[in-house]
C-alpha cells in the first residue's frame, strides 16, 4: 500500500489534505506546525511538502522516493528558482480536493504533474529559464522526432499557430502531432505533457 508523507506547516491544511488523501487508501503520514519530522529507513512513496518548508529543510526531498511540492500561488518564491526541475509534482494551496487527488495518482503512476491552475506561471518565464530536458528514453523512444520537436514546444506554452510557424508546417499539421504526442504519453492536456518535460525525475534529490 502506498505511503504518503504530508510535511505542512498549516494544521487546517495538514488535516484536510491527510483526510482527502485517505480516502483512495493511501497510508498518510503528517507532520505540521513546526513539528518534527520522524526518521524512518524506509522513504516514503511520495512526500508532499510546502515550497517554504522544503527550503529551510532540503534534507526532506531524501523523505521521499518522489516529491510533490505544494506553492502559494503565483508569488511563491519557488518559481524564480530552478526547483521545478527537480519534482515530480507542484500543486497549489487553493487546488480542489480532487486536484490533490490527481497529483498523487499521476505521480505515483511515474509521470509528472502541474496543477492546472499553476500552468501559466510555470509556463510564463519559458524564455527567461533554460529549456526544457527530455524527458527518459522509454517517453521519447514513443515519439516521431517530429512529434518530438512538437512535444518540447507544446512543453514550452507555445500554441498551436505558434508551432505552425515555428516549424513552417500547417496548423492542422500541428493538431495532428499534438494528438499523437498526447495518446503516446497517455497524457490528457497539454499541461501534462509541460509537467512530463519539465518534471521527469523518478527520484529526487535536493543540494543541501
Amino acid at each position: 500500500m502506498e505511503r504518503i508523507l504530508l510535511v505542512i506547516d498549516s494544521p487546517a491544511l495538514l488535516r484536510r489534505m491527510t483526510e482527502v488523501l485517505v480516502g483512495p487508501g493511501w497510508v498518510v503520514s503528517g507532520y505540521g506546525d513546526g513539528g518534527a519530522v520522524a526518521n524512518s529507513s524506509t522513504p516514503a512513496d511520495i512526500v508532499v511538502v510546502e515550497a517554504g518548508v522544503l527550503n529551510a529543510d532540503p534534507s526532506l526531498a531524501q523523505r521521499g522516493t518522489r516529491l510533490i511540492v505544494l506553492v502559494s500561488g503565483q508569488g511563491d518564491a519557488f518559481w524564480p528558482s530552478s526547483a521545478h526541475t527537480r519534482v515530480a509534482g507542484v500543486i497549489g494551496r487553493d487546488d480542489p480536493d480532487r486536484g490533490y487527488v490527481a497529483a498523487v495518482r499521476e505521480v505515483l503512476s511515474g509521470r509528472g504533474w502541474v496543477s492546472p491552475e499553476l500552468v501559466p506561471t510555470l509556463l510564463s518565464g519559458r524564455m527567461s529559464h533554460p529549456r526544457p530536458t527530455e524527458p527518459p528514453v522509454e517517453e521519447v523512444s514513443r515519439l516521431t522526432d517530429r512529434e518530438r520537436g512538437v512535444a518540447r514546444l507544446v512543453a514550452e506554452g507555445f500554441s498551436n499557430s505558434e508551432i505552425a510557424e515555428q516549424l513552417t508546417i500547417e496548423r492542422s499539421t500541428v493538431k495532428f502531432h499534438v494528438s499523437n504526442v498526447l495518446r503516446k504519453l497517455r497524457c490528457r492536456d497539454r499541461s501534462q505533457v509541460a509537467a512530463l518535460w519539465y518534471s521527469h525525475a523518478p527520484s529526487v534529490s535536493f543540494a543541501a
